[in-house]
């Protein structure tokens, strides 16, 4: 404010140095000159229609010198707004019509500003009263800011007789021209030119002087229609809001679309502002531009009452200077995340074989039991890259994906479970993953080599990639609504803390020897651990089953019986020395796999089974946003899980928590209402929830009161009967109060 004060002063003494031509002509047109500018205005009529009762446009045209600019409604960070009214005796005005402006950086690119250069028409539509006498003489009156290296304040009133009824005469052809140039670059809403907007901030509601961050959602094949983002939205109150542009990114939970982020703070007095306002400038997918009004809500509350905040990781700036911040607690939130996956469901069977493999390197040499751990770490590693790049691909190619979505498709699970299978047989002895040892120099032919514990590596994530575990959901979610380079370092990050505890020993050749050490008892355990791998195998056909049919079931047992066969043949050429014969049975038997996997009937079901069909509580009714709503307005507590099949963590969850004795209880004594999310199959619906609170992947919990219908808390990734309980009596006013959006501790 002090800064437009000041303006304000120093604009009036350069006027009275430049002294322009201003004051009342009563003429259609003037030419305002001194201080080495020059601004030509023109009052225009498109009379093609000039009856009585029917409307007609009339404008002022601005034409500026080069180099010059006057400011918009909104002028922004610096200068005053142009104002312009209309005047005639029996003549009904409509509002002014803005064209979209131009943003601009002064001050040497600490302000921006937004408003036109060169030629610019401020038109309004008009009506004559029935019964008005021709001619009518419309009057403009116009006060504006025009600045260059200086600004100079201007105003003229001008006047324009204009015939209507019989006496009417059209417009000529270049100023119907004008103006229907003029009416194309008016911002028009949303829902007529087929834009989905929505408004996304980082707490519940503004109070006065809350600094928040927020961002413009916009859904479909659209991109930013100026070069930079901060000049793609001219918002209508930045004054009371201080909004900025601080960046862009792709939609975080839409297949097409973009996010334009903001940062503001709330005006401490004043009126409060309870609409995001502006304009908005896109381009669609034929490269056309489309200026769009923004009218969105804004929740707002007085100062002093609590408010939720909304972690979201896509509402900060990606090009902001604290975007680097961000950048760097996603990557240390992706190493934790890694690091505890070692402790979740998913890992345990590799995990159980890295022991094994552990107990064995004990008695290594130092150098070759390092080897083992950089090999471990370079297949995590290697692997973690390869889903970065196929997350970033299929993002290219328009399609939105979510942590874990591999197993949401039967090919996949195919693949998995015949690898399992190999190495479940491997460990039984069917065959040896051996090396010739010249080649190894003295590494030996064992089956637990370097290449082993790379492949071992490849498994673990393979087999980790459905778990969310604690840290990694806000880490993923951020990768996910980023640029292509932070998704690859997130997920690099989570090789890297995955692999990092078995790295750790290799290192600290101390810690190993506290390691039993080999004997015949490593032959049984060894036996054991390829049941464990069988069991997994035996889960995820029923996953596949769950999400293709029992013909699926079928058609995949009978191709890993033929997969079994062909290892069994391997190992007994391998047995025999015939080496030839073993290599070239390897290599026919993975090419005629590949070539079959893609013939099993693998499609999708058609219908997907109930709540109870799924093992799920039979309770829980499908999750659809309106039911939830719906329960919660009635004054029912609702609590809303997201699970899949083939998450380990959401079946503990589920089993071990959600239908223990305490819980069940709780829930039918509170009546809450209980819905499920299941995303066994790709659901864009439940993809979309899970990117609003910053998750990529299940589980999730929700719990929304009804004294809070749209602030739902989120609890854990993993859950306790404690902190289950405590949030639904918390919910239902049993308890003090859980604040919104917070885990529970």
């Amino acid at each position: 404010m002090f800064l437009r004060l000041l303006q304000i002063c120093a604009c009036g003494l350069m006027a009275a140095v430049a002294a322009p031509a201003s004051g009342a002509e009563s003429v259609d047109a003037v030419r305002m000159e001194g201080g080495g500018h020059v601004v030509h205005a023109s009052l225009l009529v498109d009379a093609a229609i000039a009856e009585p009762g029917e409307p007609f446009a009339v404008g002022v045209l601005f034409e500026l010198a080069p180099g010059w600019h006057m400011y918009w409604k909104n002028p922004g960070q610096s200068g005053l707004p142009t104002q312009l009214s209309w005047a005639a005796d029996g003549v009904e005005f409509g509002p002014l019509q803005w064209p979209a402006p131009l943003a601009f950086r002064e001050s040497e690119g600490s302000l921006t500003t937004f408003g036109y250069e060169g030629p610019v028409l401020l038109r309004s539509d008009a009506v004559a009263a029935p019964g008005t006498r021709s001619p009518i003489v419309v009057r403009a009156k116009a006060e504006f800011l025009v600045c260059k290296l200086q600004c100079v304040p201007g105003s003229f009133e001008l006047e324009r007789a204009l015939a209507i009824g019989a006496d009417a005469v059209p417009a000529d052809p270049e100023t119907g021209s004008l103006f229907m140039r003029n009416a194309a670059r008016v911002p028009r809403p949303a829902a007529d030119l087929g834009v989905e907007l929505e408004a996304l901030y980082s707490q519940s509601a503004v109070r006065p002087g809350d600094a928040f961050t927020g961002a413009i959602a916009v859904r479909g094949a659209f991109t930013l229609g100026e070069a930079t983002p901060f000049a793609s939205f001219a918002p209508t109150d930045s004054e009371a809001l201080g909004l900025a542009v601080t960046g862009s990114r792709p939609h975080p939970y839409a297949e097409q679309g973009l996010l334009l982020t903001l940062r503001g703070e709330a005006a401490t007095d004043g009126d409060e502002v309870s609409r995001l306002r502006g304009v908005l400038a896109l381009r669609d997918a034929a490269y056309r531009p489309l200026w769009v009004q923004v009218d969105l809500p804004l929740p707002r509350e007085r100062a002093g009452v609590e408010v939720a905040v909304r972690p979201a990781p896509w509402l900060e700036p990606l090009q902001a200077t604290s975007g680097a911040g961000f950048f760097w607690r996603a990557i240390l939130l992706a190493l934790a995340g890694g690091l505890v996956l070692n402790l979740m469901p998913c890992v345990l069977p590799v995990l159980a074989i890295k022991v094994f493999g552990l107990a064995d390197l004990a008695q290594r040499s130092p150098r070759e039991v390092r080897m083992h751990g950089a090999a471990y770490a370079g297949g995590v590693v290697a692997s973690m890259l390869v889903l970065a790049g196929l997350v970033v691909a299929l993002r290219a190619g328009g399609m939105a994906v979510g942590w874990g979505f591999q197993f949401q498709e039967p090919l996949f699970l195919a693949v998995i479970s015949t690898v399992l299978l190999v190495f479940g047989l491997n460990l039984f002895g069917v065959f040896e993953i051996g090396f010739d040892a010249t080649r190894l120099a003295g590494l030996g032919a064992s089956a637990s080599g370097p290449r082993r514990s790379f492949f071992e590596g490849l498994l673990a994530v393979a087999l980790a990639t459905p778990c969310s575990a604690p840290f990694l959901g806000t880490a993923v979610g951020f990768a996910f609504a980023s640029a292509p380079i932070t998704i690859v370092a997130v997920f690099a990050a989570i090789g890297v803390g995955l692999a990092s505890p078995y790295v750790v020993i290799t290192l600290v050749p101390a810690w190993a020897r506290w390691l039993p050490r080999s004997g015949a008892w490593m032959v049984w355990l060894r036996k054991l651990l390829g049941f464990a791998l069988l069991a997994t195998v035996v889960w995820l056909l029923w996953v596949a089953g769950r999400s293709a049919g029992t013909d699926a079931v079928s058609g995949l047992l009978a191709f890993l019986l033929a997969v079994g066969f062909a290892a069994w043949l391997y190992g007994a050429l391998q047995s025999a020395r015939l080496l030839r014969p073993a290599r070239l049975t390897a290599v026919g038997a993975t090419l005629a796999a590949l070539l079959a996997l893609p013939l099993l009937p693998l499609e999708p079901a058609a219908e997907r089974g109930s709540p109870s069909a799924s093992g799920l509580d039979p309770a829980s009714l499908e999750f659809e946003p309106a039911a939830v709503r719906a329960a919660v307005e009635r004054g029912r507590v609702a609590f809303v899980y997201f699970t899949a099949d083939w998450c380990l963590t959401c079946k503990v969850n589920e089993h071990a928590v959600l239908a223990s004795s305490e819980v069940r209880d709780a829930m039918r004594r509170l009546d809450v209402a209980r819905f499920v999310g299941d995303w066994t199959r790709r659901d864009d619906r439940i993809r979309a929830e899970l990117a609003r609170f910053g998750r990529a992947g299940v589980p999730m919990y929700l719990v929304y009161s009804p004294g809070r219908p749209a602030e739902p808390v989120v609890l854990p990734e993993l859950l306790t009967v404690q902190v289950v309980v405590e949030a639904l009596r918390a919910a239902a006013g049993e308890a003090g109060p859980l604040r919104a959006g917070r885990s529970t501790p």
